[in-house]
């Protein structure tokens, strides 16, 4: 900012070029009483030397000159780069239209003819001078904002890098994590299946009875644990490899016969009643069937768990709009205010916590809904009870 200030309080200097002495010296006189610095050359082959060892803020070019003229000058300097921007006020008797154009054409910025008004010619000097300076300013603006932008495009490139590393750091950490948990399931599993099968057998052993309570125990333990690895990696899968997650058509009703089919045992033990309400005429939805059984398949064992003996769970089944809708209604206790707003988070539970739930069942069937484009809806019925809307597309 110094250096720009000290550059404008200087001033200017232009270069004279005429081959009569008289025109130089009143053309020197003008500018001199107006603070402009001069120099003279009476001829083109002088004015091009000068022209090579300084710089000038402008020229007033004579343009019948004996040699070399001043169209000829001003060619030259325009083919010169360093010279291309220099303003150049041409000065001749002549006043046809031809030379008139044939001087802007060659670059020139102005022309003046002789004789000149002196108030005239040094308001076209103002001018072009003026017009030099913001020019200059402008050069100096797009430079700056130029090597800003490369400064930025350079900082932009190196956070890119950056965060490219980071990138590769995160993706194989995860990759370890995903074949650690593969490797802790399979470490857990291998001596699960070794103690099911003799826990089979000792179920059938002449003096079973006197260890029942024992065997019963060990048989839920070894089944919790084996459930728990199996879930584990899944939520595993659900939380890094959600794009995997197969695009089959699904018959959402045929579905939840068969989750009810093979989860039937659970119902037996507290005699629960199942109740359909809705029946699709198309229910079809897309995703894994696995894993969409699986979701629904969590929140009837959550809804059987929470309900007395006795109870019943309504599934109904309909259409919205665009929507394929699962609603599980229960008539247990419903959802404690304690819990109702964490449900979804990972190993919560409520206060009637027991060895049997671990809180990861709702969370699981909210992973397996988000990768199906899904929502699940949770709330109190009422009348008493919880309810869970799996809420899907339509085909």
């Amino acid at each position: 900012m110094n250096n720009l200030n000290i550059t404008q309080s200087l001033p200017a200097n232009i270069l004279i070029v005429d081959d009569n002495p008289q025109n130089l010296q009143v053309l020197a006189k003008i500018l001199q009483e107006n603070n402009y610095e001069i120099e003279f050359a009476t001829n083109g082959e002088a004015a091009l030397k000068w022209l090579k060892d300084r710089k000038f803020d402008l020229i007033l070019l004579d343009i019948n000159m004996p040699g070399m003229n001043g169209f000829e000058v001003c060619m030259k300097m325009r083919s010169n780069p360093d010279l291309n921007n220099m303003p150049v006020i041409f000065l001749s008797a002549d006043t046809d239209r031809e030379s008139i154009l044939k001087g802007f054409d060659l670059g020139a910025q102005d022309y003046v003819t002789k004789p000149f008004d002196s108030r005239e010619l040094l308001a076209r000097v103002r001018t072009h001078l003026a017009l030099k300076d913001s020019l200059g300013k402008l050069e100096n603006l797009n430079r700056s904002l130029e090597e800003k932008v490369t400064e930025r495009t350079q900082q932009l490139k190196e956070a890119n890098e950056k965060l490219e590393v980071s990138n590769i750091k995160l993706l194989n950490l995860d990759r370890a994590k995903t074949e650690f948990l593969h490797l802790v399931s399979h470490e857990i599993r291998t001596p699960l299946n070794g103690i099911l099968g003799p826990m089979e057998l000792l179920k059938d052993t002449p003096n079973a009875h006197e260890i029942s309570d024992l065997i019963e125990i060990l048989d839920m333990s070894v089944k919790r644990l084996e459930r728990f690895s199996i879930d584990a990696l899944l939520i595993t899968r659900l939380k890094t490899k959600q794009s995997d997650i197969k695009k089959d058509k699904i018959n959402l009703q045929a579905l939840i016969d068969e989750v009810l089919e093979d989860g039937k045992e659970k119902f037996l033990p507290a005699n629960i009643h199942i109740k359909r309400i809705g029946k699709l005429s198309t229910g079809l939805i897309e995703g894994e069937a696995e894993l969409i059984k699986k979701c629904i398949d969590e929140i009837l064992d959550n809804a059987v768990h929470f309900s007395p003996v006795n109870a019943s769970i309504e599934i109904n089944t309909y259409t919205k709009g665009q929507s394929v809708i699962c609603e599980i209604s229960d008539n247990g206790k419903g959802f404690g205010k304690d819990i109702i707003n964490k449900v979804f988070e990972l190993f919560v539970t409520g206060d009637d916590y027991n060895d049997n739930k671990i809180g990861i069942g709702l969370p699981i069937a909210k992973m397996i809904m988000e990768g199906h484009g899904g929502i699940i809806i949770i709330g109190n019925n009422p009348n008493g009870g919880a309810f869970v809307k799996l809420v899907f597309q339509n085909l």
